[in-house]
């Protein structure tokens, strides 16, 4: 475990992998909306393991961190975090730059940084990444959560992805789910406001906007985001086209398939691939 010490003094905590020689890459991890470093402790040891630093981080709020539990003061916050959390990750590896792994929610949040600090970022994976929800607070809630913005915003509200079979068909991975005691279940109503600030902010990205390389991995039956529309985004807004890779018969968090060997071997080719990347298009059946 490591703490890093952010401009406002806040303390977030998270998990690091240091290189055991001179880095080739240097890979900032971003977890979703409800999980945590925790959940891809396997997934990132396998990137540790092609030569690469990994950093982990618990987002501020969540997994590790308990202070302001499931609140931000706003977005721009948590993207000074992923500028203070690069900048710790550059003086660590010795990199110039960072390539960007984002996994449901972490993958909006990991777009937006990327648009906004292109120099920053040497490529990025997007693991069924959270661009367009398939699930939704309802009507009533997003009214509540408007109520109390008026009055601060710090009251919390459900996130509605409490189910654990939303996530995955593994019975283990649903048990764990289940019973990790360090899993969001609520977030304040700034929250949820800034997150939809950065939905605002990515659907006003111009055609051919990102230009880093970018590589998305889907799973096919996925019931907590829309497959469809996030392939049309990603090829309108990504400069050279991104590399798409679907999984056949896969739920949301890929990390907990009953079968996880198709996408370790993904993740450790994307790893292996460094800025030489492959041929860009649309793959299904993996």
């Amino acid at each position: 475990m490591r703490d890093w010490r952010m401009s406002d003094g806040y303390v977030l905590r998270g998990r690091i992998w240091p290189p055991r020689r001179a880095a080739s890459s240097a890979f900032l991890y971003l977890h979703g909306i409800q999980s945590h470093g925790g959940w891809f402790e396997r997934s990132a040891s396998l990137l540790a393991e092609t030569g690469c630093a990994v950093l982990l981080p618990d987002r501020r709020g969540s997994g590790l961190n308990e202070v302001g539990r499931g609140d931000t003061p706003g977005a721009q916050r948590w993207l000074l975090d992923l500028d203070e959390l690069g900048d710790a990750l550059i003086r660590e590896s010795g990199c110039q730059r960072v390539a960007v792994a984002g996994v449901s929610w972490g993958g909006k949040l990991a777009l937006l940084w990327a648009l906004q600090r292109p120099r920053l970022v040497e490529r990025l994976l997007l693991v069924a990444p959270g661009l367009f929800p398939a699930v939704d607070p309802g009507w009533l809630a997003r009214a509540r959560i408007a109520a109390s913005l008026l009055r601060g915003g710090r009251r919390a509200f459900p996130i509605p992805l409490n189910d654990p079979a939303l996530f995955t068909d593994n019975p283990a991975g649903r048990e764990f789910i289940a019973q990790d005691p360090l899993r969001l279940i609520a977030a304040s109503a700034r929250f949820f406001y800034s997150s939809r600030r950065i939905d605002v902010l990515l659907a006003r990205a111009k055609r051919g906007s990102l230009a880093v390389p970018t590589t998305a991995l889907l799973a096919e039956r996925d019931r907590i985001i829309r497959n469809d529309p996030t392939e049309k985004w990603l090829r309108r807004v990504a400069r050279d086209g991104p590399d798409i890779k679907y999984f056949t018969g896969a739920e949301h968090t890929l990390e907990f398939g009953v079968c996880p060997a198709a996408f370790e071997e993904a993740l450790t080719r994307w790893a292996s691939a460094g800025t030489d990347s492959p041929r860009r298009g649309s793959a299904r059946g993996v």
